[in-house]
């Protein structure tokens, strides 16, 4: 796709990014128009979107923290933590029709650049099991099960590592 502008997401803009999870997600999983105007509040600089002219293709977001893997308690936004060293990526959603464009990745790859400039030791997400290979190609190491079962979705834990030439002279 050609013409793609990443840029961060508007506060006027956060009901169509809304709708947009919620048509890539069950219900049960998707966020709260709550959970994502905390998210843009707290982590504007982590709310990223992708466009066509003023067609919404994708957005991604999450929350710093603490934690070492999503698990249960990474329902929501109930363990953000600003200070954390670690994010937590609640959403990669991409339109339908924008699929398999390379949208999601261009989308992470901002999402794991700003992570990476901001001095995150890594990036943590729970994915669903035919998302593991896209997230592996995107660097990011398979954990296992999530003890997550959140909408009745089996999940997987995932991680990625960053700035790894500062952990290897330690």
């Amino acid at each position: 796709m050609s013409n793609i502008e990443l840029r961060l997401i508007k506060k006027d803009e956060l009901e169509e990014a809304l709708h947009l999870e919620q048509r890539c997600y069950v219900p049960d999983a998707a966020a709260t128009r709550e959970g994502f105007r905390y998210r843009f509040d707290h982590y504007p600089g982590y709310f990223w979107s992708a466009w066509s002219g003023d067609k919404l293709l994708g957005i991604t977001n999450g929350i710093r923290t603490s934690a070492l893997s999503c698990g249960d308690e990474m329902k929501g936004d109930q363990q953000d933590d600003e200070e954390g060293n670690n994010f937590c990526i609640l959403t990669v959603a991409v339109a339908d029709e924008a699929r398999r464009q390379g949208i999601g990745a261009m989308l992470l790859n901002k999402l794991v650049k700003e992570c990476d400039a901001a001095g995150h030791d890594a990036i943590i997400l729970m994915c669903e099991p035919h998302l593991i290979r896209f997230y592996e190609q995107a660097g990011f190491a398979y954990i296992g099960v999530s003890s997550s079962s959140h909408g009745g979705i089996e999940w997987h834990e995932m991680r990625r590592t960053l700035h790894i030439m500062e952990h290897l002279t330690k």
